[in-house]
């Protein structure tokens, strides 16, 4: 799971072109209120991070819920066409 995940988080990284970086969850938790509301899906949770636009994107999280049969996602492309296009 964690290595779909980070797999998935780096193709976003790389096609969003942004300022994202990888950061422990609670790192971004107690220096961001991006994470308001947001579920630490997975005990040792990663996160990507802009600190310029103080965004948070969680793949890691995402994977794990798909894999347990609660995402609302279809598939993994359809979250990544998505969340590059939100970022983008």
């Amino acid at each position: 799971m964690i290595r779909i995940g980070a797999y998935i988080g780096e193709i976003i990284k790389r096609n969003i072109n942004q300022d994202f970086k990888w950061y422990e969850y609670d790192s971004v938790y107690h220096f961001s209120s991006a994470l308001d509301g947001v579920h630490r899906g997975i005990k040792t949770a990663t996160v990507l991070y802009s600190k310029k636009r103080d965004r948070v994107i969680v793949p890691l999280t995402v994977v794990a819920q798909y894999l347990e049969g609660n995402s609302t996602y279809t598939d993994f492309l359809k979250y990544v066409e998505e969340t590059i296009k939100q970022n983008s």
